[in-house]
């Protein structure tokens, strides 16, 4: 059995992420959307390169497949949190967000413990539910910065991001189901 690298620049590069999180948060709750963007920015071209160089270099690791979307998780979790705390977001779509989150490590945590055969791959809707609710923090920041884009298109944003992340929910509640009926069968 091969020893896979732990800190390989892909994994380095998502921790990167990690530590950026809460001084993005931080920029958020000191009222600089602007700076909050950049850091993001940053974040998101760390996001790009881990994945492309796991890929290119065939540096990919157990713990870069589960810190990526964890690192994903947190930082979206963290800007959604803090923007809702500053009334930049409505508390239906934060309570989706929040509770989709739960549903998904509940599900899977029991799943794990019950069967220890968790293999994550992500629902095609849940990718469609990130890249929204990225793009719905990206529009808020803006929003704040420079009351870009217009609030036509935020509100259809904070619609389109709260009905993806409530199918993807609902998606992976009947996922878990399914997948304990099948262990209770076997």
């Amino acid at each position: 059995m091969t020893q896979e690298r732990i800190l390989n620049i892909p994994n380095t590069l998502t921790l990167a992420r990690i530590i950026i999180t809460p001084f993005i948060v931080f920029e958020i709750i000191e009222g600089e959307p602007a700076f909050a963007l950049l850091l993001m920015g940053i974040a998101g071209i760390t996001d790009m390169l881990d994945g492309a160089i796991a890929r290119m270099f065939n540096q990919r690791s157990t713990v870069g497949a589960f810190m990526d979307p964890l690192a994903d998780k947190l930082m979206l979790i963290s800007t959604i949190v803090a923007l809702y705390f500053l009334n930049h977001i409505p508390t239906y779509l934060f309570l989706a967000v929040v509770f989709r989150d739960m549903v998904i490590v509940l599900g899977a945590t029991a799943y794990e413990m019950v069967t220890h055969k968790l293999e994550m791959t992500p629902l095609f809707t849940s990718k469609i539910t990130t890249f929204l609710q990225i793009i719905l923090v990206l529009c808020v920041l803006s929003d704040m910065a420079w009351q870009l884009p217009s609030p036509i298109i935020l509100e259809s944003i904070i619609w389109l991001t709260f009905a993806f992340t409530c199918c993807s929910g609902i998606q992976y509640m009947v996922l878990w189901m399914q997948k304990a009926v099948r262990s209770e069968e076997h």
